[in-house]
């Protein structure tokens, strides 16, 4: 008989509708739902027939880590982004003694000790408005975060060797996160493949080495028509071979925006906000030597289909084209490299595992 080496247990829904506003944003009703759902949680917990080794908790789950205190459990939390994701989550609360008015409105970008500042552009949604209930949430999270025993961070060590420095260092950020910051990324949804004989891969295999372009904007990414537009003429004004991924609209804003990549099957994770890819694409961009946008066009909210031609050609036709893609090959077998036994990535899990092992056996001469 193969042993269960996993258990899914769900837990009665909660009625937040006398907490939350009617239009009270998706990260605020997480947020209170999460809120709400720890008697529950803390019921699930205690009728297990064993004590568990360790609570681990997502981004919105760090309320749970009350319940794992009470029930003496070591706690976790698993933030499924990058290290400047988090440096600016467990800063958020020094920011908001620091700066008066709106982030947005300020002229220069924010400073995170021993990161690359944050334009005001790039900033997280529930950043945006520091009247709205998320903000006040998302405040709270950063002031949870370093409550934990470890943070795991979807991320590895040779990709961002100085944010990861920063929230070590007790000089830094070190003195705001007091906890172990262990890199174990990059962790991706293993999905079933494609076969070989489907038509794209029989079209791919037609096109040049390093050809074609990959377009995807993952699994919360958000563009208007009109970008969506500008998107479709700039590739092809470039002239180049692409390939996007494009899926029908989930749910319709009423700017005209919509949610085009559903479920996450791209990148194995559930991204925070939209507005978070806005900081992923800043961090790979410099990482590969590339700008966002380019200095000689004006940004007014879309891209133009002229600056996306330019940056296209600029990856895969001009001179430059060729360093970028060899810093972007360097970041794959790192990554790859970082999860393999003896890797970066693979010994931070493994100091998690130790961790919770030990804890284990310590819990075991407890009575449960």
């Amino acid at each position: 008989m193969t042993p269960k080496i996993l258990e899914i247990i769900e837990l009665p829904p909660v009625d937040i509708s006398e907490l939350v506003s009617p239009d009270a944003t998706v990260v605020t009703r997480i947020c209170v739902i999460m809120r709400e759902i720890k008697p529950a949680l803390r019921s699930a917990i205690s009728i297990l027939s064993f004590r568990p080794a360790a609570m681990i908790a997502d981004l919105f789950g760090t309320e749970a880590m009350v319940v794992a205190d009470e029930l003496e459990i070591p706690k976790y939390v698993y933030v499924p982004s990058n290290a400047w994701f988090l440096a600016l989550q467990i800063y958020t609360p020094q920011l908001d003694k620091i700066v008066e008015g709106e982030y947005v409105d300020q002229k220069e970008p924010l400073k995170i000790p021993g990161c690359r500042p944050i334009r005001p552009e790039d900033l997280v949604d529930p950043m945006l408005d520091r009247t709205n209930q998320q903000y006040f949430e998302n405040l709270r999270i950063g002031v949870q975060m370093p409550m934990c025993n470890g943070i795991l961070l979807n991320t590895w060590q040779d990709l961002q060797p100085s944010a990861l420095e920063a929230l070590r260092d007790e000089e830094l950020l070190g003195r705001i996160v007091k906890v172990p910051v262990y890199p174990i990324g990059p962790l991706i949804r293993q999905t079933k493949p494609l076969g070989t004989n489907s038509e794209l891969f029989i079209w791919l295999d037609k096109q040049p080495r390093e050809s074609v372009i990959y377009v995807s904007f993952g699994s919360g990414g958000t563009l208007s028509l009109e970008q969506m537009a500008e998107l479709a003429f700039g590739l092809e004004l470039s002239q180049q071979n692409f390939i996007w991924v494009v899926r029908p609209p989930t749910l319709k804003t009423g700017d005209g925006s919509f949610f085009n990549a559903g479920t996450g099957e791209d990148n194995g994770t559930l991204r925070y906000l939209p507005e978070e890819q806005r900081m992923n694409a800043t961090m790979l961009t410099e990482e590969l030597g590339v700008a966002v946008r380019s200095k000689t066009l004006p940004s007014k909210g879309v891209v133009a289909r002229e600056e996306i031609e330019m940056l296209i050609r600029r990856i895969m036709v001009d001179k430059e084209g060729t360093e970028i893609r060899t810093r972007a090959k360097e970041l794959k077998y790192g990554a790859e490299n970082a999860l393999v036994q003896g890797g970066s990535s693979m010994n931070a899990l493994s100091t998690v595992a130790k961790e919770c092992e030990i804890s284990s056996k310590r819990q075991k001469m407890t009575a449960w």
